[in-house]
Formats: structure tokens, sequence, C-alpha cells
């Protein structure tokens, strides 16, 4: 199944559930551009992390409840986890690593879990509606990650580093817009 196809299957059931459910209170509607803008208008990678926004929502609805642009980025950002961690699984086979190596990416598949698991209680969170928590859990996730990220740093030369850099901004960007919910 490719990425593409599951991306359009989750706009669509993304958006049916939104268009026919009760919006969140006092979110706004807006472009996904004017979206992406906002979000990423005081962020030091401003550059990149907007074009990396616009990427992930450009297929989504023209205007939308903000919510439906953060649940996008999130479950993207689950998706790429998962791609992620698929190869992470590959690379731990026998005589692949050495011990340094293979201790980098065992912590990098416990703080993907935990990232993963953060993002799928922010999207429970905001399909109810209930965002007391999203906000800490988006840092979380993000926290997880650039965990991961930086027990990589020593091991430029493998390719797992750039797929968990994309993922990191992926993140940032998905907690950006939700900041345009609850707040940074």
């Amino acid at each position: 199944m490719t990425t593409s196809f599951v991306l359009a299957v989750l706009l669509f059931s993304l958006t049916a559930s939104f268009a026919a459910g009760d919006p969140c209170n006092n979110v706004p509607t807006m472009t996904w551009e004017e979206a992406c803008v906002k979000a990423c208008a005081t962020d030091p990678d401003n550059a990149a992390r907007l074009e990396l926004c616009k990427q992930t929502l450009q297929s989504g609805p023209d205007s939308a409840e903000v919510t439906v642009y953060v649940l996008i980025a999130t479950r993207l950002a689950k998706l790429k986890y998962e791609d992620t961690m698929a190869e992470m699984d590959q690379m731990m086979g026998p005589g692949n690593l050495g011990a340094d190596e293979k201790a980098a990416i065992s912590l990098c598949k416990k703080k993907y879990g935990e990232a993963s698991s953060l993002l799928a209680s922010v999207n429970d969170q905001l399909f109810a509606c209930d965002l007391s928590r999203v906000r800490q859990e988006f840092i979380d996730a993000q926290v997880a990650v650039g965990a991961c990220q930086n027990s990589m740093w020593a091991y430029q030369s493998m390719s797992l580093l750039t797929k968990v850099s994309a993922d990191n901004d992926l993140t940032v960007v998905a907690y950006l817009l939700g900041a345009l919910i609850v707040g940074r």
C-alpha cells in the first residue's frame, strides 16, 4: 500500500469525521496555507518547516478547523515513525551493527515507541475535543524523537539519521500546528 493512498484515505476519514461532528470550541477555521504560515511564523527554522508544513497539508481540505490539519500532521508523523522503526528492525539483524550502534538504535526504538504512543493520545484527545494534555504530549513526543536524533549524531554515516531528522522536523511541524489551538 503506497503512502499516497494511505494519506488519501486518511484525509477523507478526517474530513468526514469533523464534517459530521461538532467542531471543538474556540478552534479557528482557516486555509491550510494560513495555518502553515501562522504556525511557522516564529519558528527559527521558518523556511524549511513552512515548506514541510505546506507539503504535509497540501492534499488536505482547502479550509477546515485547525484540528483537521493537526490530525493530518500527527497521523503522517505516526506513519513515518512506523517506517523508521521498520528500518531500525532491519538494521538490528545479526551481524549488521556493532554494539554501540545497536545501543543507539535500541534507544531510538524505545523513544519512537514513546513518541508514537504520545501522538496516538494526542489524536484521541483532538477527536474528543479534550485539549488539556495536548500541548505537553506534543512536547514530550518531540523530546523523545529529539533524544533519538541526538543519540544518532555519532553515526552520521548511517542513513537512519536522515530519516530521524526528517521525523523530528515533522513532529515539530505537528506541534506548531497544535500550538495554534493550545498555545506553545
